[in-house]
């Protein structure tokens, strides 16, 4: 094109290189034919792992809404199969424990049967001879629990023993520091 043209039309140099080049067709290398033919093998494996990877969702959910589905007598019907299986369980149990303690109460106890002569009767009749110990009450100490510390378990009589040995007259009016005499029998 001539100059006189191209500064009709306002077509710079640029503008005129630039449709120049578009007009040819451009020759790709090598590279580039490479590069467009692995991502067209790309693209379609991608498309077929999306494909398979959308088949699989569909699936989870179909699960789901199945899942999501069930009545509530089958929930129902399982709480009760669980229920009778855990009280049988508890039953079994309870059963096998009162057995054992059952078996414990019926078995015949050994007896001691012994020959005792008049000498050795009146003998063993003062053998149970009463010792003394001596207690000093401490804080929160009280005259049940001072009984069951000594005799191991709470009797009556013993805490009679302890207020006659000892004159006390109000069983709650013992103070700190107070000396006790413990009349504890022993066996010879």
């Amino acid at each position: 094109m001539k100059g006189s043209t191209l500064h009709r039309s306002g077509l710079t140099k640029e503008k005129m290189g630039v449709l120049a080049s578009l007009a040819k067709p451009e020759r790709k290398s090598t590279r580039a034919q490479l590069t467009q033919y692995y991502k067209a093998a790309k693209s379609r494996e991608l498309d077929l792992l999306w494909g398979g990877a959308q088949k699989g969702m569909q699936k989870v959910r179909n699960v789901a809404k199945l899942s999501s589905q069930r009545s509530p007598i089958v929930y129902l019907s399982m709480g009760f199969v669980a229920g009778v299986l855990f009280m049988s369980l508890i039953t079994l149990m309870v059963s096998v424990f009162s057995m054992s303690t059952r078996d414990k109460e019926l078995t015949p106890k050994a007896s001691k049967v012994e020959v005792i002569s008049e000498t050795t009767a009146a003998a063993s009749e003062a053998a149970p001879t009463t010792a003394e110990q001596k207690y000093i009450v401490k804080q929160g100490d009280t005259l049940n629990g001072i009984a069951y510390r000594f005799y191991g378990k709470y009797s009556e009589e013993k805490i009679n023993e302890i207020q006659r040995v000892n004159n006390i007259k109000n069983p709650a009016a013992l103070s700190i520091g107070q000396e006790l005499i413990i009349p504890v029998s022993q066996e010879l």
